[in-house]
């Protein structure tokens, strides 16, 4: 059975262990997922505002309104940069400001940032989409969070980065052995195309993200799962897909040229959490995809309470796909996918 994109499975994790020994991850506390770790940073400012950016998830929302933060949204400009202006008409003292960089686009200057921390604002990075990147710190947030879980076959997975001082987190084995049967579950389906275990594995996978919504308590990444983080070689894990994103540029760009599409970044600087493109008729092209076992998804669907707050990342949310590129895949696999695409696309 082939497929593409969607969680990984048990299975991929061969031919990625083993070498990582990158020593600045001791620097990083460990949590269960990256809402965890967004919840650890919500419980130190229980009660602040927050400010978000309007192109963000529902699961970045909810850990800060458990801990009792009311939260808002400021505008991204159509280069998906922040918007300064908004942001500053926004931000008062004590408020907690998130960032991240949507694929190579880093959102502020660190100038900018240095003026906010000077003016009282907290500072807090997500590097979920660029974090296996290594990129000079010469500015450091208040906190950096990342959830990892998308990069490698992880059943756990979240990361955070302070100098704070921090409470310990308790850990809770239930979300890491389910979604560990999940992943075997699918290894098994890949081989075997049973319809039914399917539908197993996907029940576990949900069954497993509403865990982490019972409360607004931070939950620790147990030790096995830190083990499993600790030797993945992020290296080469970073090239595979690199050069799985070349293969997409490459094979797009004659779409790409008559502006059928358009990328939202260059393989070759990429971090290849995904190969996002924007495209028209983007939810028929993504449910074609989905009939060819080719599952791209949407990031991200405005939230409720983000809607009306930017006209760029309305925009940004109704056409954006991203293509799977993952280090699971080959160089034909890519072919593959984008040849479907472009016949999709052209009505070939």
């Amino acid at each position: 059975m082939r497929e593409y994109g969607s969680e990984h499975h048990w299975q991929s994790r061969q031919g990625f262990e083993g070498v990582t020994r990158r020593r600045e991850i001791y620097a990083w506390r460990f949590y269960r997922s990256g809402r965890d770790a967004l919840k650890q940073v919500a419980r130190l400012h229980r009660g602040a505002n927050v400010l978000l950016p309007a192109l963000c998830c529902e699961s970045m929302i909810l850990p800060f309104t458990l801990n009792g933060c009311p939260v808002a949204f400021y505008k991204l400009k159509p280069d998906l940069t922040g918007d300064e202006a908004d942001v500053l008409s926004k931000a008062a003292p004590g408020t907690v400001l998130l960032y991240m960089p949507y694929f190579d686009i880093q959102p502020f200057t660190t100038d900018f940032l240095a003026r906010l921390r000077q003016s009282g604002v907290v500072l807090l990075e997500d590097r979920t989409q660029d974090i296996i990147v290594g990129r000079p710190a010469p500015f450091l947030p208040d906190y950096t969070v990342a959830s990892i879980r998308k990069w490698a076959a992880l059943p756990e997975g979240g990361i955070l980065k302070t100098a704070a001082v921090l409470p310990r987190a308790g850990a809770d084995g239930r979300f890491g052995a389910l979604r560990r049967q999940a992943m075997e579950e699918k290894g098994l389906y890949l081989e075997n195309g049973d319809a039914e275990l399917k539908q197993d594995f996907l029940a576990k996978f949900h069954e497993a993200e509403a865990m982490l919504d019972e409360s607004g308590e931070p939950v620790a990444m147990s030790m096995e799962n830190r083990a499993y983080l600790e030797n993945i070689d992020f290296a080469r894990v970073l090239a595979a897909r690199r050069r799985n994103a070349a293969v997409l540029e490459q094979a797009l760009a004659e779409l790409t040229a008559a502006g059928k599409l358009r990328p939202l970044c260059k393989s070759g600087t990429t971090a290849g959490l995904y190969y996002p493109i924007l495209l028209e008729n983007r939810d028929a092209v993504q449910q074609a995809l989905a009939r060819q076992n080719i599952y791209c998804p949407v990031i991200w669907p405005i939230p409720a309470q983000a809607r009306g707050v930017c006209e760029t990342c309305e925009a940004t949310a109704a056409h954006i796909l991203a293509l799977p590129c993952d280090q699971r895949y080959s160089e034909q696999d890519m072919a593959t996918i984008a040849e479907t695409l472009k016949a999709i696309i052209t009505g070939e």
